[in-house]
């Protein structure tokens, strides 16, 4: 982390510099963050497929045999908070740059980022990404890889249609992780850093 603790740095040595945390993205999506799908899982493997299964409860990451206690998340929570409200101090005219580099955009990281994101900051993401979509006179398929200034245009190399677009799907995904338990509001993120809790 930056040595004011408000967001990740691209390398440990690089100080200044900023990423995209997609991996948060995963973590969230794999349920490892019980503070968010209160330690359990809906979801079990029977037969090679995914089906609900009767509250069957997700172990501790640092449990042993034997022992219980209350299950930590993987990724500590404030992480999450932290990159959230950074992602909205970096973002450009065509939405979130892929880190400190350069001004070009990851589509799919974007997706990934603001499916983990406060509600506001994931509408902010989102809005820059329509805006590149409506104002761009490109008649290509919707690329992963964009510049978020000047005209929007395509950096070298030239991505249209790639397969990683997938991850425009996250918060379709992320909906339906740990039973339905995650990211139904933004992450769960508020603005002053404290969580949500969903009302079911």
């Amino acid at each position: 982390m930056a040595s004011d603790s408000t967001h990740a740095k691209l390398a440990y040595h690089w100080y200044g510099s900023w990423t995209t945390l997609y991996s948060l993205y995963s973590d969230a999506l794999l349920c490892f963050h019980p503070t968010l799908t209160n330690a359990s899982s809906d979801f079990t493997s029977t037969d090679g497929k995914w089906a609900p299964s009767q509250n069957q409860h997700q172990d501790s990451l640092s449990a042993s045999p034997g022992h219980t206690h209350e299950p930590k998340d993987f990724i500590p929570d404030h992480i999450y908070t932290n990159q959230s409200q950074f992602y909205s101090t970096a973002l450009q005219k065509y939405g979130l740059p892929l880190d400190s580099r350069h001004l070009y955009a990851k589509s799919d990281w974007e997706f990934y980022a603001a499916a983990v994101a406060s509600e506001s900051v994931r509408s902010e993401i989102l809005d820059r990404v329509a805006r590149w979509l409506n104002e761009t006179s490109t008649d290509r398929p919707m690329t992963d890889l964009y510049n978020t200034e000047g005209d929007g245009g395509f950096p070298n190399p030239y991505f249209f249609a790639r397969p990683v677009v997938g991850g425009h799907f996250a918060f379709l995904a992320l909906e339906r992780a740990c039973g339905g338990k995650t990211e139904r509001e933004g992450r769960g993120v508020r603005e002053d850093g404290d969580e949500e809790v969903d009302e079911l």
